[in-house]
């Protein structure tokens, strides 16, 4: 495991900031995550990600996206 992955999977010990219907939302110390509540269905989730930050007052819009698979969880990280 890489030292990303390790940041990632602390933050997600935390409370989370937020919760839509396809994501639960955290901070971590490099991003913005979006873990995904069940496994999904198809690419629409990742293309309705940004309008379900948006229902919780996120603005993710001009972050950079990267798609991980960390300890069988699968996630969307944001940051700049």
């Amino acid at each position: 495991m890489n030292s990303t992955s390790d940041l990632i999977i602390d933050s997600l010990k935390e409370e989370p900031i937020g919760e839509t219907d396809h994501f639960i939302w955290f901070i971590t110390d490099i991003g913005i995550v979006a873990l995904f509540k069940r496994e999904p269905k198809n690419e629409a989730c990742s293309s309705n990600v940004e309008n379900e930050a948006n229902k919780i007052g996120l603005d993710i819009s001009k972050e950079e996206k990267e798609f991980f698979i960390i300890r069988e969880k699968k996630l969307f990280l944001f940051y700049s």
